[in-house]
């Protein structure tokens, strides 16, 4: 054989085979699956130690007709691969949701109401699955899409990740992409609307745990590494990170769309490897948006530094910190970590998702606050004074920081 022969068959070769050249903690990203590295995987256990869904009965609930209440649930049937959907287990994987909304202050009711974000989380002994979607918009119509998005993604996986023997990494994103298109059908079929939808599976290998994601829209995905004191996203090739990103488009979604298809602009592939006693957390963006610098009223964008936030309770007249968008995803990363580990490194699934909902509900207070009084002080207001009191108010909380929406994060301790 010659050798410019034998080096193009060694490059066919290395293209199906494992790449044993994986790097703790860098991100392989691609919108095709088929062009990230292949790892050898172990034999996924199927014995499931714990398991939930929500807000409140989540991926259960898929009635196309979606009411108020919680559906009383019958565990005599198995529902996405099992009979119970409320098994978390606080230590190693377990999901939280609410509202960051303002409340009426005459009715008691919360805007936005229902939570239109679904999560869910299945570990097994080895392994484990993470989804999470956020309803576009918002109305029941929104919260089926989510619950549907989960039930279908998870009915599929929870059928074919321990079914079929699957060997390398390659075969679980053939699985994740089938998920995807599962997902797509029974919100279609359901007649819901639009939403986003990511997942990661945590996979074991010989010589370490490999994590593979898929995000369509703008729900991320991180992993917390104690070692190393840092959060690394993993869903961060699906935008170009020197750019500003429109928060009010998800840059993807599932669901009703023109067609049967569903729009899949962003969808991204990525494979990360990790470390034992890591955290894997999937969040809305009701989590991530909040821990925007620019949102949170540290900094501002350098393309537009006169829209800075800032707190009413402020009185340092320093003008804010400039960033670009690179800057703001490494500050994003940073303000998380630091409020992951704020009380040190005693910590499970449970106190992570609480420390992460406790930040953006402290940050979003004052914003909660004031509309609530400015409701309060012009109940009687009406006509052309309504109009002007609404614009007034809305130039006054785009000014504050925080932004109020939905807020679910689903984690997962690799053990």
């Amino acid at each position: 054989m010659t050798t410019e022969r034998r080096y193009i068959w060694q490059k066919v070769a290395s293209f199906f085979s494992p790449s044993n050249r994986l790097q703790r903690y860098q991100l392989y990203a691609n919108d095709n699956y088929l062009q990230l590295p292949v790892e050898i995987i172990s034999p996924l256990s199927k014995n499931t130690i714990a398991c939930e869904s929500g807000p409140d009965v989540g991926l259960v609930d898929i009635a196309r007709h979606q009411k108020k209440g919680i559906l009383k649930v019958n565990k005599s049937i198995k529902v996405a691969g099992q009979y119970d959907w409320q098994i978390p287990n606080d230590e190693f994987a377990c999901g939280l949701s609410t509202s960051l909304y303002d409340r009426n202050p005459f009715t008691g009711e919360l805007n936005g109401e229902p939570i239109a974000d679904c999560f869910g989380i299945c570990a097994q002994e080895n392994n484990a699955i993470l989804m999470i979607a956020d309803g576009v918009n918002w109305g029941y119509k929104a919260r089926l899409a989510a619950r549907c998005a989960i039930h279908g993604a998870m009915t599929c996986l929870n059928q074919d990740l321990f079914d079929k023997k699957l060997s390398t990494t390659r075969d679980v994103f053939e699985r994740i992409r089938a998920a995807i298109e599962a997902a797509q059908q029974l919100i279609f079929k359901s007649e819901g609307s639009l939403t986003t939808l990511t997942m990661s599976i945590i996979c074991p290998s010989n010589r370490c745990w490999l994590v593979c994601s898929a995000i369509v829209g703008d729900s991320n995905a991180y992993v917390y590494s104690r070692k190393q004191r840092a959060v690394f996203e993993l869903t961060q090739g699906s935008r170009d990170l020197n750019n500003e990103r429109d928060m009010r488009s998800p840059g993807g979604a599932l669901g009703t769309t023109m067609d049967e298809k569903a729009d899949l602009a962003n969808l991204t592939y990525s494979l990360m490897e990790v470390d034992q006693g890591d955290f894997v957390f999937l969040t809305t963006d009701g989590i991530s948006d909040n821990f925007d610098p620019c949102v949170s009223g540290i900094a501002a964008s350098v393309k537009t530094p006169l829209l800075a936030r800032k707190s009413s309770n402020t009185i340092s007249t320093t003008p804010p910190v400039l960033m670009t968008a690179y800057e703001r995803h490494l500050s994003s990363l940073n303000q998380m970590q630091l409020s992951i580990a704020s009380n040190g490194e005693q910590m499970n699934a449970r106190e992570l998702c609480n420390r992460l909902m406790k930040y953006v509900l402290r940050l979003t207070d004052e914003l909660r606050q004031t509309i609530e009084q400015g409701v309060r002080e012009n109940e009687e207001t009406e006509g052309s004074d309504r109009s002007k009191f609404e614009l007034k108010m809305r130039n006054k909380v785009g000014k504050i920081p925080g932004k109020l929406d939905h807020a679910s994060i689903v984690a997962y301790q690799v053990r």
